[in-house]
């Protein structure tokens, strides 16, 4: 594995499972969020344009509406365009988050990032995350349902 680190967010590639994996090694303010999926996309371009990411979130409070902007309008689009589509992006999220995952704020986002083939989902358990990633490497033709588990 080749791995990346701050005192923010560290970044592996898990070469068994083709994916990237990260994790947000505590809370930070949401201008800390941009770097991280920055050295996210370029570490996706290294490794062959990546397009299964695993990414722990259970330690960070949920971002705000001005970053999920730019997430689904902004890198959802770049990230297609820059390692092609589809996207699988699996979060590891905590119970405080589960509020915001049920809103219809991430439902919007949801359908709007899925327009262009970029699919995040959430779980509770790194393992189901990296189950639901393995059966979409192998499943590419479809596409996740809008609908959280």
């Amino acid at each position: 594995m080749d791995f990346l680190a701050s005192d923010i967010f560290s970044l592996d590639y898990d070469t068994t499972y083709q994916q990237l994996v990260g994790h947000w090694l505590r809370d930070s303010p949401d201008d800390d969020l941009h770097p991280s999926y920055e050295q996210l996309l370029n570490a996706a371009k290294a490794h062959n344009n990546c397009r299964f990411w695993l990414l722990d979130m259970s330690k960070r409070r949920w971002h705000s509406a001005t970053f999920a902007k730019w997430f689904g309008d902004l890198l959802s689009r770049k990230a297609v365009y820059e390692l092609g589509s589809p996207v699988f992006v699996a979060y590891v999220a905590n119970e405080t988050h589960r509020s915001h995952i049920e809103s219809v704020a991430t439902d919007v986002m949801l359908r709007q990032t899925a327009e262009v083939e970029f699919y995040p989902y959430f779980f509770t358990t790194e393992a189901a995350a990296r189950e639901w990633l393995v059966y979409y490497q192998t499943h590419l033709e479809q596409q996740p349902s809008l609908h959280q588990s």
